[in-house]
């Protein structure tokens, strides 16, 4: 993302920024774009180190389990509308019964998938 300068990963102490300082005041006003480059390249080292931490960290969303979901809901009105005038109270907890079935046979696979 920046450009790279040998920049530590480490955080940005304020021993750091009290070194830019000393060596401002010691070099001079001809050093102080290098001395201010320096210092906002290991400040945006920090940032997106942290930015990098957080990103895996955050798990990716399973698309296959929201279209379950969302399937799932707009075939079950149809499904048991036909099924309640079909076999009546049976019919309509066969209906929820199936849907019910598919969704939590589908979280056990994922949940099974993710700890082999």
């Amino acid at each position: 993302m920046y450009p790279e300068r040998n920049v530590p990963r480490e955080g940005l102490e304020p021993e750091h920024v009290q070194a830019a300082f000393a060596a401002n005041r010691a070099l001079g006003p001809s050093y102080e774009q290098e001395i201010a480059e320096g210092l906002v390249d290991r400040v945006n080292a920090v940032i997106d180190a942290k930015l990098a931490a957080q990103q895996s960290r955050r798990p990716q969303p399973d698309w296959a389990q929201m279209t379950l979901g969302i399937v799932s809901l707009v075939l079950t009105a149809p499904l048991v509308a036909v099924a309640g005038s079909q076999a009546g109270h049976i019919g309509v907890l066969a209906a929820f019964g199936i849907v019910g079935f598919v969704n939590i046979a589908y979280a056990l696979s994922r949940a099974l998938h993710r700890r082999g």
